[in-house]
């Protein structure tokens, strides 16, 4: 699988026969939204959707449940969002699968994951974790803790301040993260290949910070 990132927590996971896209809500923070006809599109709060990036999908998905799109397969159960009250559920964590390699899209949960989301996500290969904080999303101290509680090979973080988008709540930057986690930071680059072998040679939990795509 390849992993392109295009800013917030909008993400295009692919193989070579299948490209599905998460929270592509770009158009709402001053950008151009980024999917493509015929793709699918996953959204892990349904407040996210945008009917424009949704015109264009041939799937939009944004609940629990198991999904196949083309040779991907997609796993999704509900968490505690990190803006709901105790006791509900809204948003989503997807869990892509190919050919023996699994990427989560964690999105804005609440720090304590469910018991069903820990089952799904922990061991995962790549978690992508948003850690712009603020009140919106979690914050450099919550990510650290979700990803000690699953033990990723591989974080990517997302929601981060990035210059040119115009979030409703300021993002934290990148480096707070960077520093409260204190784990290995990989170059930064494009698109991130996941391959098995060599997530299986890593020694511990180590960040890929991906360069932001333009649409």
């Amino acid at each position: 699988m390849e992993i392109e990132y295009f800013g917030a927590n909008c993400f295009r996971v692919k193989t070579k026969k299948t490209s599905v896209v998460f929270d592509d809500n770009l158009d709402s923070l001053g950008k151009k939204n980024i999917t493509k006809n015929g793709e699918a599109l996953f959204y892990t709060q349904e407040a996210l959707k945008s009917e424009k990036a949704s015109s264009s999908a041939k799937l939009v998905v944004d609940c629990p449940g198991e999904f196949e799109v083309g040779d991907l397969s997609v796993k999704a159960q509900s968490n505690r969002s990190h803006l709901d009250e105790e006791g509900k559920s809204s948003a989503t964590v997807f869990q892509c699968t190919h050919s023996g390699v699994s990427v989560t899209v964690l999105g804005h949960v609440h720090g304590e994951l469910s018991e069903e989301v820990l089952e799904m996500v922990s061991g995962t290969d790549v978690l992508i974790v948003p850690v712009g904080g603020n009140g919106f999303t979690l914050d450099a101290v919550g990510a650290v803790s979700v990803v000690k509680s699953t033990e990723p090979a591989v974080v990517i973080p997302s929601q981060y301040d990035a210059a040119g988008f115009k979030f409703e709540v300021p993002a934290a930057p990148l480096d707070d993260f960077i520093k409260t986690s204190a784990l290995k930071v990989a170059e930064a680059q494009d698109c991130y290949k996941v391959d098995k072998p060599d997530v299986e040679l890593s020694e511990s939990t180590h960040i890929v910070k991906l360069n932001i795509k333009k649409a």
